[in-house]
């Protein structure tokens, strides 16, 4: 047992202000909540394709409603989700009525519910590949340390809210106690600053030398400067998107990074994300194809946050946040814990599989 993480000062700020700018986002727009537990459609009728669930609580913006009004287009205050929900399960903001929504005749798109029932039907924690076997070994001969990770990856990555608290037992693992294992074995990983992970990076950023920190070599990119000082046998790969990169943009540059590790033999983890600030659900649609198609593990953070409170997220793109006491029930409503914790179970199935 460990004893629980203490909230700083800086987390709570943070927090705060993640909520603060959900909620001005949400200002002027007919809201509603989800009073009974129900099924999101393609259309305007149970005959429509159910393309996901909705559960008690979530919040709903009203974009419009069918002829008869007995049903309305909704989106999720996240982006996640975007579809039409029978009006009377729903609970309506205050001075919002159905009859004022403008009538809509949209359906949505077949393609973007596939990727979703793929996704749905991916495993959170992955199993290790035959590939990410033959990489490992690889690694070993180059002289790879099987006892780091790495991480490469955006805001979401830093070590104060990603992972760093199990190096300084800021945690408690309650049911998960062959846990420790694993955070015994990759000390020193968790609380590392990587070289490849900042608040401002992009999938881009990551390949880009101008974007190295002090103490890379000119003309160094971020994650050759990482692996060069730490040489790893895994790293966690978990980028976002920012304006103006589409999903064919992102894949390029996801193939980049790849192969940069690949080659270096290091097991690349690819991780889904939590949002769809893309709209369309492509972005996590790439994710997911390009880790399938080079048959390396992929963590699908993205189905961990489905079942919690707004996603587990509080603006559509930052997590919810609770220490990791993995026996609080309360806790485990937040997305950082879930994030801390599927990634360890991500990493412990690799140790198990691949280091002994």
């Amino acid at each position: 047992m460990r004893r629980p993480f203490r909230l700083l000062t800086a987390v709570l700020i943070f927090s705060l202000i993640t909520v603060l700018v959900g909620s001005l986002s949400a200002q002027d727009q007919p809201m509603a909540t989800v009073g009974n537990a129900l099924n999101l459609r393609a259309g305007p009728g149970t005959d429509q394709p159910d393309i996901g669930d909705l559960t008690i609580g979530i919040a709903l913006v009203l974009e419009g409603r069918n002829d008869a009004g007995d049903w309305v287009l909704i989106h999720t205050t996240d982006n996640s989700l975007r579809g039409w929900v029978y009006a009377p399960y729903l609970t309506l903001g205050e001075s919002v009525t159905v009859s004022a929504l403008p009538i809509s005749t949209e359906t949505m798109a077949a393609a973007e519910y596939d990727v979703l029932a793929a996704l749905r039907a991916t495993p959170i924690v992955p199993n290790v590949t035959a590939r990410s076997a033959e990489i490992y070994q690889t690694g070993l001969a180059l002289g790879n340390n099987p006892n780091r990770f790495s991480k490469v990856g955006d805001c979401q990555n830093i070590q104060e809210f990603f992972l760093g608290s199990f190096d300084r037992g800021e945690y408690v693992l309650g049911s998960f106690g062959d846990l420790q294992t694993t955070i015994d074995h990759f000390s020193g990983s968790f609380s590392r600053d990587s070289m490849s992970v900042s608040g401002g990076f992009n999938v881009y950023s990551v390949l880009d030398p101008s974007w190295s920190p002090a103490g890379c070599n000119s003309g160094e990119s971020p994650q050759a400067c990482e692996y060069r000082q730490w040489q790893p046998s895994f790293a966690i790969v978990s980028l976002e998107i920012t304006s103006g990169i589409t999903a064919e943009g992102y894949g390029w540059a996801l193939r980049q990074v790849l192969d940069f590790w690949i080659e270096n033999g290091v097991v690349p983890i690819v991780a889904t994300k939590a949002d769809n600030r893309e709209g369309d659900w492509s972005v996590n649609a790439t994710i997911a194809q390009i880790a399938w198609e080079y048959d390396v593990p992929l963590w699908n953070f993205l189905m961990a946050t489905q079942p919690l409170p707004d996603y587990g997220l509080t603006d559509g793109f930052h997590l919810t946040y609770a220490n990791n006491d993995f026996s609080d029930p309360a806790a485990m409503q937040s997305g950082w814990a879930w994030r801390n914790l599927t990634a360890l179970q991500t990493l412990d199935v690799l140790r198990r599989g691949l280091v002994g």
